[in-house]
């Protein structure tokens, strides 16, 4: 390690306590550096995590003025543990839990990260996050943010635009960037503000955003959406959870069923690229019929989001100090294993009345392959617009889905896709029609045959469109392959256009 590091920290979620633990012990006791850690798993670390990580403190909530402090102390030699507010350290062996700092309310306050500053490369793939507030309005029972932060605290966009320029203009690779506060869309005022600073940068640089998004907010105001599509958005994530009304009551979700449908019809009409959400398995009052009326539910919402929408089936997970981590019975659950030792999200560590974890656990594989045969079903039959506009969005900003891993197995779709978005190939409506002679048709897949029936790769073809795709290619120009067809023209161009329309053809200059 550098001889000039003076402080190792680490954050800790949910996911990587054992990992944080294992890694402050060996920095500890390889290099006799402090380590302090941090993050949303945080709150729920005190003695036992210092004594066995050699930590020399844990930061809860808010890092930056308790980070100030430590700093100040542990580089500086000011100050004492103590005085710090925010952090629980040992004291001759002991538990000491400071009071908490006042939350920060100006969060325009708060410097922007210095690339400068930061050990090796800050965004290694095409992506970027950003907080654009601070805590929840909203008390859902197996939510941290729920559970660990109450009053809502804005950025204001001027503020945020400004890091977002910042970092994209100094790395240009970023080609799609994720606001991941859950209140985006909280207050419809700010998010109007948002999409017209963000539609004026994106005139500027291509990008595209994620963002979450509550249902009833959704149905509330459904114009929000559509200036949200106008503006570049490209997924949007929204609470779904379950299917029964009863455990969404429990959940303190504040939506219904049928209200989740009508947000997921909003999103549709007003073309949302992608949207995800999460379905839980093994949560409040959970039954082998809840869990089958909930997958019916779902797959049917598959059906309304059809080329939109995915779906995931995640275990619950016990974070810490939410009311169902803290009250489990209440809940009709049982936390068999508090510390999730046995589990990093991937299985579960409950039971619900008379499901095991390992019912559940089967039960979450089951609907989860259910969804994902669900979709490679819808793929098969969408609108060819939708899987050029799904591929685009693929090729342009790298995002994924079911539907692309499930499109990207028809080779004239990537092909069509890659070579379109690199400009390598055009369509013919983008060809001016006095120059479309001496451009070449290109075909995106093999021309088959097959017990007297053609195809285009996969696709049915008649003997014209046959002869067509033969012709194209890319050796001869439009005029030598009609020629060639002993077609006119016009009539080899009608069919290169359904050709063109199922990404079997395109043209090329040269």
């Amino acid at each position: 390690m550098d001889k000039g590091v003076k402080v190792v920290g680490f954050s800790c979620d949910y996911e990587n306590q054992s990992e944080v633990l294992q890694f402050s012990r060996l920095v500890r006791e390889r290099w006799h550096v402090p380590v302090i850690v941090g993050g949303p798993q945080a709150v729920a670390l005190g003695g036992p995590f210092l004594q066995a990580s050699g930590a020399l403190a844990v930061v809860r909530g808010e890092g930056e003025l308790p980070l100030l402090g430590l700093m100040q102390h542990l580089v500086d030699g000011c100050g004492e543990l103590k005085d710090i507010e925010g952090i629980v350290f040992l004291d001759n062996g002991k538990e000491r839990v400071n009071p908490p700092p006042p939350l920060i309310t100006d969060l325009d306050a708060l410097p922007f990260i210095d690339p400068s500053l930061v050990l090796g490369k800050r965004f290694r793939v095409n992506t970027a996050s950003f907080l654009t507030a601070r805590g929840c309005p909203f008390r859902c029972s197996f939510c941290y943010e729920g559970g660990n932060t109450r009053a809502v605290r804005w950025r204001s966009v001027d503020n945020v635009m400004a890091e977002v320029r910042q970092v994209l203009e100094s790395n240009p690779h970023i080609r799609f960037i994720l606001f991941t506060d859950d209140t985006f869309t909280l207050n419809v005022k700010r998010v109007l503000e948002f999409t017209s600073a963000l539609s004026e940068y994106r005139a500027k640089r291509d990008f595209s955003w994620f963002a979450e998004a509550h249902p009833q907010t959704i149905v509330k105001h459904p114009e929000i959406i559509q200036r949200m599509v106008e503006a570049g958005l490209g997924s949007l994530q929204i609470g779904v959870e379950s299917g029964e009304e009863r455990v969404l009551r429990a959940y303190n979700k504040k939506t219904t069923p049928r209200m989740v449908e009508e947000a997921v019809h909003i999103c549709r009409e007003a073309s949302v690229p992608f949207m995800v959400a999460n379905i839980i398995v093994g949560g409040a009052f959970e039954t082998e019929e809840s869990v089958a009326r909930t997958k019916e539910f779902a797959l049917g919402l598959l059906e309304k989001g059809a080329g939109m929408l995915e779906l995931y089936a995640v275990h619950f997970w016990p974070l810490p100090h939410t009311a169902m981590t803290e009250r489990p019975c209440d809940f009709g659950m049982e936390v068999l294993d508090p510390q999730s030792l046995t589990a990093v999200t991937d299985y579960p560590v409950v039971r619900c009345g008379k499901l095991s974890p390992e019912r559940l656990s089967a039960l979450r594989f089951d609907m989860g392959a259910a969804f994902a045969q669900k979709i490679r079903d819808i793929a098969q039959s969408l609108p060819i617009e939708t899987v050029h506009r799904i591929l685009q969005y693929w090729y342009r900003y790298n995002l994924h889905s079911g539907y692309v891993d499930a499109l990207l197995s028809t080779t004239r779709y990537r092909r069509f896709v890659v070579l379109l978005e690199d400009g390598v190939i055009r369509r013919a409506c983008d060809v001016p029609r006095s120059e479309i002679a001496l451009w070449h048709p290109q075909r995106q897949c093999m021309p088959i045959t097959r017990n007297g029936q053609h195809f285009a790769e996969d696709l049915p073809i008649d003997d014209e469109a046959y002869r067509v795709l033969v012709a194209s290619a890319g050796r001869m120009t439009v005029a030598e392959a009609a020629a060639f067809c002993g077609m006119t023209q016009e009539d080899f161009l009608s069919v290169a256009q359904r050709l063109e329309d199922v990404m079997a053809l395109a043209f090329c200059r040269f």
